[in-house]
């Protein structure tokens, strides 16, 4: 009976027809006045001519304590490798 009393109390605004709007559906975005990233002349371009792939060549890792590549002859950490 008390919760019934108290939703009886409460104010609750109801718009009029006149106010209420109809949802629109949006516009879709027009995509053909954009560019797109592959139109780079001559990116598919089949005259090219496919190259072979060559492998990455990766140089021995010199180690912080190692000696200098430089032929300083301090500590790779102390020359080239140098934290100031």
């Amino acid at each position: 009976r008390s919760v019934v009393t108290t939703l009886m109390k409460g104010y609750i605004p109801v718009n009029k027809a006149d106010e209420v709007k109809e949802a629109r559906p949006k516009s879709k975005l027009d995509l053909s006045k954009m560019k797109t990233g592959r139109e780079d002349p001559g990116y598919n371009d089949p005259s090219k001519g496919k190259s072979k792939a060559e492998p990455i060549k990766v140089e021995k890792k010199v180690g912080r304590n190692d000696p200098c590549p430089c032929g300083s002859g301090k500590k790779y950490k102390h020359c080239h490798g140098a934290i100031q």
